[in-house]
């Protein structure tokens, strides 16, 4: 690929240069309502960020695709029970543990696929359905109460320091970022994801497989979900039911704040950062001025509402 065109490629979109403002408005605003903001401060914030963050990034895929996937929590939450629970507590049991854990959310992502391209089912109905099925079997697997926890050598991966400047985690999900943007706009397969996203009609007139594409979407979708999953868990330290329930909203709202197109054809892994990490900081801001947890909601749909009607007024000029 030419150099020109592959700098264009990675020059940051309208949108998520807007979300990338916003984001530095709210820090601004946060500096003032605290009276300081340090740079480990806001390191340490994205650092509990980064499950959402990289779980984001599977739904940004999605939405690429023209489509949603309401599932990416509960898959999360499957990673958390699961690995928890095959760990517990010991280092030794790692490759199992993951092995596990990776094999199982896989298998959510190739259903979704399967229920949108074979059964024809609409994407949120098909995911939200498999979410309601995961739910459910983890009350049955866990009996209401899980078991098992996190060993304290495997949660260095949350509360880690790289040369005590960036956590691992933030790294983790920048590794994710890059590679998934490298695969979109770099590779043969990503490029046939992004042409079946924007349209799917002429993608099949192309020759491609479109409909391997969806499949491979949402099984990258729930990767990143159970990546995600596997971060919290080492946040968290131990198994939670319902733990990563609210990440299906927010990574909707993050991925839409950071520019993404329902329409599809469009991957903007810059922007949903930028989104995931908006809304981490707006449960900073309301702490500091004190403000009940409801208000998150408000401020959240007032964001989401900001960033729409930017983009439909950049869409009318």
């Amino acid at each position: 690929m030419a150099l020109p065109v592959a700098l264009a490629n990675a020059r940051p979109a309208a949108a998520t240069l807007r979300a990338l403002g916003l984001l530095a408005v709210l820090l601004v605003v946060l500096f003032v309502a605290s009276g300081t903001v340090s740079l480990q401060q806001v390191m340490d914030n994205a650092r509990q960020a980064a499950p959402l963050g990289i779980i984001a990034l599977g739904q940004a895929l999605i939405l690429m695709m023209g489509r949603l996937d309401l599932s990416v929590g509960a898959t999360a939450g499957l990673a958390n029970v699961v690995l928890a629970t095959a760990f517990t507590g010991n280092m030794a049991h790692m490759p199992f543990a993951l092995g596990l854990t990776l094999a199982l959310g896989l298998s959510v992502g190739v259903v979704n696929g399967l229920l949108v391209v074979a059964l024809r089912i609409p994407a949120f109905l098909a995911t939200l359905a498999t979410s309601l099925v995961l739910a459910g079997a983890i009350l049955v697997y866990t009996g209401g109460s899980p078991r098992g926890s996190i060993p304290p050598a495997f949660r260095t991966i949350s509360e880690g320091w790289l040369f005590g400047i960036l956590p691992w985690s933030v790294v983790m999900w920048i590794a994710c970022g890059v590679i998934l943007m490298l695969f979109v706009h770099y590779t043969l397969a990503g490029r046939k994801m992004l042409l079946s996203g924007a349209n799917a009609t002429a993608a099949k007139l192309n020759g491609i497989a479109a409909d391997g594409m969806v499949i491979l979407s949402f099984v990258l979708a729930s990767l990143m979900a159970t990546i995600g999953g596997i971060l919290l868990s080492a946040i968290t330290g131990m198994a939670s039911i319902g733990i990563a329930d609210s990440y299906t909203v927010d990574t909707i709202a993050a991925v839409v704040i950071g520019g993404a197109l329902f329409s599809g054809g469009v991957f903007l892994p810059l922007g949903a950062a930028a989104g995931a990490l908006i809304l981490f900081f707006l449960q900073s801001l309301l702490y500091v001025m004190s403000l009940p947890p409801a208000a998150r909601f408000v401020m959240q749909g007032a964001i989401i509402i900001i960033a729409l009607a930017l983009a439909n007024l950049k869409k009318d000029r």
